[in-house]
This record gives C-alpha cells, structure tokens and sequence, in this order.
C-alpha cells in the first residue's frame, strides 16, 4: 500500500476526529499512510478497507487505543523548551522561598497533559526538588497523563538512553538517575524518589477528567496542534478553571492561546497564568 485513496483518509480523520478531537489535515495523509502500511505488514488485516471496517463495527477500547498509537507522535526530552522551566524558577519557585507567593499550605500540584513517555514530568519533579527551599517540607506531586498506551509503558518504566541526559548537568544525572550495567549499560532509569513523586494514568482530554484539581502549574505542550480552534478553546477554558488563581500554564513554543475566547492572560510566549 503506496497511498491511501481519499475516502479512507477522510474515515481515519472521521475516527480520529470523533474519538480524540485530532485535526487530520491533507498533510498528515503521507505519514498515516506509511504508518499504517507498516503496522498492516503485521497485522491479521487483508487491507486497509478490512482495518477501517473493523474499527467502525468490531473494535474494543484496546483496539482503540493501539490505533492512536498508530496516529500518534511521540517527541519528548529532559527538560524539553527550556524557558518553560526557566519561567517556573524565576516566577514560581524563587518568589516561593522569599516567602511573596504562597500556596495552598505547602502543597504544590503539577499536570503534565501530555506526558508521552515521562521526560517531562520526571522534568517537572526533578526541577521542583531542585529549586525549592527546604523541599523536604513541601507536598509535591506530579500528574502525567496520556492516551497512547506505548508511551505510557515506557513512562512508567522510566528507563532511557544515556544519550537523553548528556545534555543535563553531570551533578544532576548523578542525584536523579541510575546509570544501567551490562546489557544495559547504555541505559539510565530515572532514581526511584523521583518516580515517586509521579502519578501515570491514562486520560483522553476529549473525555470526563476523574480528578478536580486544583493545580499549580500545567504543561500542555504540543498537543493543540492537532485540534481544531474550538477543541483548543474548550481544552485550555477547561484547564483554566483547574489552576489556582495565580496558576501558570505552558504550551508548546509553536502554539498560542491567540484567537482563542480565554480569560488567561499571556505572560511571555506561550507562557500563560489565570
């Protein structure tokens, strides 16, 4: 299978549409199509049409689910956009230990909305241990959620190639991560203080979310480029009433709340706060 014929792309951006509010356009026709050439030379499926029909009229949640990861694209690092972090310690964590900003006790509550496959949110607990005062006398959590089930699993794994953090600072690696041996000695599996500080679950941000906040701090980053503007607009004013008064959200550098009826107020780019 070369291409796709136009029918069937409109069904899978009909399925994908419907099912997790992704906005596939023409462009995204050739990578869908490679993708699913690859994953059919391995699948019980005669063709493309025999796949569709059974993702309209015989498909289960997990046959759900292995089709997002088919659709999906997960691109993550350590400490990924930097100024995002960057914007946290300057803005969050340094007025915290001048004692100008308070929370909730000392209870501080961070989403990761899009988690992939855990560089992110191990980021967001490693930072947070690093940059608060007396951080053994603050209750800090970390939710990451997404919706691809491989990504997940390596999340919950949390084990990746040395090459992910040789960009980190060595006193960093060595305080957060475990270095592998044989076999594995390519590897690093992210320190065991710091993957308790991370709650995995599974979550469509097009469905119900079972938690009510609120947050301190939300990363959804590179999500939105796959929605249209009216499942962005809902998304973001859903996550607007889950932050604190005060609370920050970041999106990816190449998005932007702009164009979009919200009340958060911009406060460098693609840094935004209620």
């Amino acid at each position: 299978m070369s291409t796709l014929a136009p029918s069937q792309f409109e069904k899978i951006a009909e399925i994908a549409r419907d099912n997790w509010g992704l906005d596939l356009t023409e462009r995204k026709e050739k990578l869908v199509s490679n993708r699913l050439a690859k994953f059919l030379r391995k699948s019980p499926f005669e063709d493309v049409e025999a796949y569709l029909n059974h993702l309209e009229h015989e498909a289960d949640d997990a046959d759900m689910l292995a089709f997002f990861d088919l659709l999906s694209t997960n691109v993550t690092s350590f400490f990924r956009e930097s100024q995002h972090f960057d914007y946290l310690e300057r803005e969050f964590y340094t007025p915290l230990a001048r004692g100008n900003l308070t929370t909730r006790g000392r209870k501080i509550r961070i989403w990761s909305a899009a988690c992939s496959t855990g560089p992110e949110p191990y980021s967001l607990a490693m930072h947070a241990m690093e940059h608060l005062t007396n951080y053994e006398k603050w209750d800090v959590k970390v939710l990451a959620t997404d919706l691809a089930t491989s990504a997940l699993n390596e999340a919950k794994v949390a084990m990746y190639p040395v090459k992910m953090v040789e960009e980190l600072p060595e006193k960093m690696v060595k305080k957060h991560f475990l270095r592998g041996t044989g076999e594995q000695k390519d590897m690093v599996k992210v320190a065991a203080h710091i993957r308790e500080m991370v709650t995995i679950r599974r979550l469509n941000l097009m469905e119900s979310w079972p938690f009510k906040g609120p947050f301190e701090v939300i990363f959804c980053r590179n999500v939105m480029i796959y929605f249209d503007k009216p499942t962005r607009e809902r998304l973001v004013n859903r996550m607007y009433d889950l932050l604190s008064p005060g609370g920050i959200l970041a999106i990816g550098s190449a998005e932007t709340l702009s164009g979009l009826d919200t009340k958060f107020q911009t406060v460098q780019p693609s840094v935004y706060v209620r």
